[in-house]
């Protein structure tokens, strides 16, 4: 009976019911080209974010990278280490990079090679503790370095055999 009085009611308002299974499939059309819209909008945003701005994504193979060959310094060391190098007799030159003698000693140090030079960057704050005023000629330990300008000491069996201020005397010496 409640069907009845259904159909009619729907025909006095001129109700047709395919009509209102049409209008959902449409809607639903409609709802599904917004949700694609969406995912696309979303696709592109990403990949425009993994391309140009984090570079995770790359288009194309590039076997133009440079591989840089890792390098370890072994002339460089810092001035706790003046007197602990395994070499039975070498050289230590304390400089500072900024100092326009600095390429000069690194030029020794790579045409020097048989006579075991190192290099102290006292601008290194690692290093600041040992620049000083007046220079110990005498340090034979850590404790005891103090060292005024450009100076090269030559360790003998972990001793100080040498002391040398100045870049006339460091290169005499090494020449």
């Amino acid at each position: 009976m409640a069907k009845r009085k259904i159909k009619k009611n729907a025909q006095k308002n001129n109700i047709h019911y395919d009509n209102n299974k049409t209008y959902y499939n449409e809607q639903l059309k409609k709802l599904g080209i917004i949700i694609g819209v969406l995912l696309g909008i979303f696709i592109i945003i990403y990949l425009i974010i993994g391309i140009f701005v984090t570079k995770e994504i790359k288009l194309f193979n590039n076997n133009e990278e440079v591989k840089a060959e890792t390098t370890i310094q072994y002339s460089k060391i810092l001035a706790g280490e003046t007197f602990s190098q395994k070499d039975s007799e070498y050289y230590v030159i304390f400089a500072d990079t900024e100092s326009v003698n600095y390429a000069t000693y690194q030029l020794l140090v790579t045409n020097k090679a048989d006579k075991n030079i190192y290099t102290v960057d006292m601008d290194n704050p690692m290093n600041q503790k040992y620049v000083s005023e007046e220079s110990n000629k005498n340090a034979n330990r850590v404790s005891e370095l103090k060292i005024k300008g450009d100076t090269m000491i030559k360790i003998s069996n972990n001793k100080n055999v040498g002391y040398y201020e100045g870049v006339s005397s460091i290169l005499a010496e090494l020449k």
